[in-house]
């Protein structure tokens, strides 16, 4: 910039030096933007505006066609009006011509009155001298374009910003621990509130008798597990079998139990009574092969 600066002050000729000047702050501006990828919020903006072109244009042809065909039908009732014999006024005209002189100004007409370019009561009124039914016409057109294409369109770019959101790498990682922290603290509360005397360790008692609280059982729901049967989700927190759970043991079991199975747990699950039935059809193949029958002696031995 400086440089730039000092070759105008001396009002110097070589447009190449100046050139290759403004390309390297050019690149410098660059580097400056890749700088931008630290702001996740930001980057997952840009590329939703990036990514929602296409979404745009089409966006942009529905609007375009609906602002269209309501502009032609209103200058269908204007040319009706002023061709007609004795029924135009001349006050009513010149109240139509800056609205609706032509098709591309009542388009831009139109589209201003649902981007708050001008109020839409503004170009309703020279329409209602018109004819009365323009009235509720316009009406229906502005609360169509208004209540429904347009939240329609803001709902797009919304759940286009959600999707990107969603798959960007660094918004994932920071969800997920935020969620993780979230949760281990709601259970060390639970934790907590459950251990009465305060040992350290959770015993059946307590925990059953904290469950029998309206209040808590809602609670534990809310941290997806389930309830209807304690005893049972107990014995799976209870890993060493000593009736007792340690809040590590508590913490393990319930975020291993939290949810509805996963399409990962239910394929061990598979292939462990995969492997078992292996296991169990070998075993039964030995007993056959040794299985010694009334007056038979086993196999390998004579006599």
């Amino acid at each position: 910039d400086l440089a730039l600066s000092r070759m105008t002050d001396v009002d110097l000729s070589n447009l190449t030096v100046a050139r290759v000047l403004r390309f390297v702050r050019f690149v410098r501006v660059v580097r400056i933007a890749r700088a931008v990828r630290a702001f996740h919020s930001l980057r997952v903006v840009v590329f939703a505006v990036f990514e929602s072109i296409v979404s745009l244009m089409w966006c942009f042809i529905v609007v375009g066609l609906i602002i269209y065909m309501f502009a032609i039908l209103f200058l269908y009732g204007i040319t009706e009006y002023v061709t007609s014999e004795g029924q135009g006024n001349d006050a009513v005209i010149q109240a139509l011509l800056p609205f609706y002189a032509s098709v591309p100004s009542a388009c831009y007409a139109l589209f201003m009155t649902i981007s708050g370019g001008i109020d839409w009561h503004d170009a309703m009124e020279p329409l209602v001298d018109v004819h009365w039914t323009f009235q509720p016409l316009f009406t229906f057109y502005v609360f169509v374009m208004v209540i429904g294409v347009m939240n329609v369109v803001m709902g797009a770019f919304v759940a286009a910003t959600a999707e990107i959101a969603k798959r960007d790498r660094d918004v994932l990682v920071k969800n997920e621990m935020r969620e993780f922290q979230t949760y281990t603290e709601k259970i060390r509360t639970f934790f907590g509130e459950a251990d009465k005397d305060k040992s350290g360790l959770l015993s059946w008692e307590e925990f059953e008798q904290h469950l029998e609280v309206p209040q808590v059982a809602a609670y534990f729901r809310a941290l997806e597990l389930d309830v209807s049967q304690a005893h049972i989700l107990f014995r799976l927190l209870d890993r060493d079998g000593n009736n007792e759970v340690s809040l590590n043991e508590f913490l393990a079991g319930c975020m291993r139990l939290k949810g509805q199975a996963k399409s990962l747990e239910v394929n061990m699950l598979l292939y462990e009574n995969k492997c078992l039935y292996a296991k169990l059809k070998e075993f039964m193949q030995i007993i056959d092969e040794n299985f010694i029958e009334p007056g038979k002696s086993p196999k390998g031995q004579s006599g």
